[in-house]
């Protein structure tokens, strides 16, 4: 997250005012942004946005539906919110529209090809409630609008078709990183409750990652992607039609 940080505030230095887009808001912002920052926060529940008192302007909607004013934001921000929708292509070619040329577009989303994307998508959501409620020690996990939320994993998130949809719609990866929550949170609830489950699960990861050749990887990823100018396509474009 520091790396994302930075960026944004890279980026932020050479803007005069900034046009943010939280696409998936929440109740809380995941990022600092500069005062002369207009935030836009967008999500489908109505009590995570009455809750959200950093964003300037609020709507009530669908990411995968709802249609924004071409090329009207510097930044777009989606933090661990494209797992939870049945048809994130739909949200990500809003973005792409939505997005200036020279804007960022930035998202963390589960690696739907690691030990634990496998075990999200192809368990059902009770057994997701139970793992938060047993293992994080979340008493009211699954109540209300609290998470954890119904996940969809969908394989066009997974890191190659994130890299598919960059090349197809003018963008340039600035940042592509990955990294594993067991070495993180995951890991230390698992050893609080068990060492032994947590030296098995510890091994089994990384006996997965070496028969699968690194198919199989760390469980989350990041990425930072610009939008491309339009002649920077073009040009891209003509050379690797010569080529």
């Amino acid at each position: 997250m520091g790396r994302i940080q930075q960026i944004i505030n890279e980026f932020a230095d050479h803007k005069a005012q900034l046009k943010v887009l939280e696409a998936g808001c929440g109740s809380i912002s995941k990022v600092e942004f500069p005062r002369n920052t207009h935030i836009t926060g967008i999500d489908i529940s109505e009590n995570q946005l009455r809750r959200n008192t950093l964003i300037d302007e609020k709507i009530l909607g669908d990411i995968q539906y709802y249609r924004f004013k071409p090329k009207s934001f510097d930044i777009i921000i989606s933090w661990y919110v494209l797992e939870h929708v049945p048809r994130p292509e739909l949200a990500l070619k809003s973005f792409a529209e939505a997005i200036k040329e020279g804007g960022l577009v930035i998202f963390a989303v589960p690696n739907v090809f690691s030990l634990k994307g496998f075990i999200t998508k192809f368990t059902p959501h009770w057994f997701h409630v139970f793992i938060y409620k047993y293992l994080h020690g979340w008493k009211d996990a699954g109540k209300s609008d609290i998470g954890p939320f119904k996940a969809y994993l969908r394989f066009s998130i997974a890191p190659l078709s994130i890299k598919n949809f960059a090349r197809k719609n003018g963008f340039q990866i600035e940042l592509f990183s990955t990294f594993d929550a067991f070495n993180y949170w995951v890991g230390t609830s698992i050893k609080e409750k068990s060492k032994l489950g947590y030296l098995f699960i510890k091994n089994l990861l990384a006996f997965l990652k070496t028969i699968s050749f690194g198919k199989i990887g760390d469980s989350e990823f990041a990425v930072v992607l610009k939008k491309q100018e339009a002649h920077t396509v073009l040009q891209e474009e003509e050379s690797l039609s010569i080529s």
